[in-house]
């Protein structure tokens, strides 16, 4: 059996010089990540979700990896690596051991050698190869010590956007779902089955509701449900009756891709939301296709507003409207969001919060009594 270790002297000699056809995978957090990394290397940021259907089979592995697609010919080899790995095994039927067999790196360095790839795993990972090799590493900040790249820009791609629902800045959430809704233009793009797409904005809470391009233009339902207010979270629809004097608007101006930072307006939008509710106004919060932005900025209001999880958020939500598809890196920002609640309510009670935050894992409750709404 193919040993599928690699180690730490064997990486520092395909990385000196760079060789554009080795991949490398940081299967660490976020958070590890941004602060020191192995060169070149691309984050991987999976919701256990995600992790279930790559486990099952119903997602491929490939469909993760950053850029067009690539058949498996076309790396020399994948290298996947956690911050460190204690057992240093030599014979292959026992480097199962080396992870835990529910990891992203395990998950992911199977489901690719299953497809083809020559996906291998980093030996001591990365504790081991930055003591080793601290000049093929890099942070955002300096870059690679005693290379020529570049510092790192943030926000760095992750591995999990490529080729999963990205839409272009031009043409926001059209590839995402072009099933879902958009204004009517007279095109002749087959029309969704019956039933499959909501006729009205989809109510979340008593006056808050979450819907498209279409629910905005739609005065008449707008008007039967008491909409007074209309949060525009893209960048380029128009505000259609802000000169009447009768709807409030406010537009995020954030189109539908991995670099785009939804969380910097979650306060002015949640701000904006309870302004509608504390009016006894219905709300409408709508992107283009109602599936990604809107849902992400809907999901940070249940969170803050009902202290709810990034879980039981996302669950509420996708109970009402069932074609929710948040890109990941909206996913992360919202990960981002929860610890910042967490800190937030330790600080509150008088907690330290120099404490690391738990591990957040983001699944969805199996079952629908999982847990009780109580909006008051």
């Amino acid at each position: 059996m193919e040993s599928l270790g690699r180690s730490c002297l064997w990486l520092s000699q395909e990385l000196s010089p760079q060789r554009p056809q080795l991949l490398l995978l940081d299967c660490r957090t976020r958070e590890l990540y941004e602060s020191s990394r192995i060169c070149g290397a691309l984050n991987v940021v999976l919701p256990a979700l995600m992790l279930r259907r790559l486990r099952r089979g119903s997602l491929s592995a490939s469909s993760l990896l950053p850029g067009p697609p690539m058949q498996p010919s076309s790396l020399v080899s994948v290298l996947l690596y956690e911050q460190d790995s204690e057992c240093q095994l030599e014979e292959a039927e026992a480097e199962a051991q080396e992870w835990d067999a529910d990891s992203v790196l395990s998950i992911l360095l199977q489901k690719l050698r299953e497809e083809g790839y020559q996906a291998y795993y980093l030996q001591g990972g990365f504790s081991k190869f930055q003591a080793e090799c601290p000049h093929l590493c890099e942070s955002s900040i300096n870059g690679c010590a005693g290379s020529s790249m570049a510092p790192v820009p943030n926000p760095m791609p992750v591995v999990g956007l490529g080729g999963l629902c990205l839409a272009s800045d031009t043409d926001p959430e059209a590839d995402r779902d072009n099933m879902s809704c958009g204004l009517d233009t007279g095109s002749t793009t087959t029309s969704p089955p019956t039933g499959l797409i909501p006729p009205f904005p989809v109510q979340i809470l008593p006056n808050l509701y979450l819907g498209c391009a279409r629910d905005s233009a739609n005065l008449e339902s707008l008007a039967k449900l008491g909409i007074r207010y209309i949060l525009n979270v893209t960048p380029n629809l128009p505000n259609l009756f802000e000169k009447n004097g009768d709807f409030h608007y406010k537009q995020i101006p954030i189109s539908d891709h991995w670099s785009q930072n939804l969380s910097q307006f979650f306060p002015d939008a949640i701000t904006f939301i309870d302004e509608a509710l504390s009016q006894n106004c219905g709300v409408l919060v709508h992107c283009m296709a109602g599936v990604s932005r809107s849902v992400t900025v809907t999901v940070a209001y249940l969170m803050q507003k009902l202290h709810l999880s990034l879980n039981d958020a996302y669950d509420l939500v996708k109970r009402k409207k069932s074609n929710i598809s948040p890109n990941f890196n909206f996913l992360g920002q919202l990960l981002d969001f929860e610890h910042s609640l967490r800190r937030e309510e330790r600080r509150s009670r008088g907690q330290s919060s120099e404490g690391l935050d738990p591990p957040s894992f983001f699944t969805t409750p199996s079952s629908d009594e999982a847990f009780e709404m109580n909006p008051t």
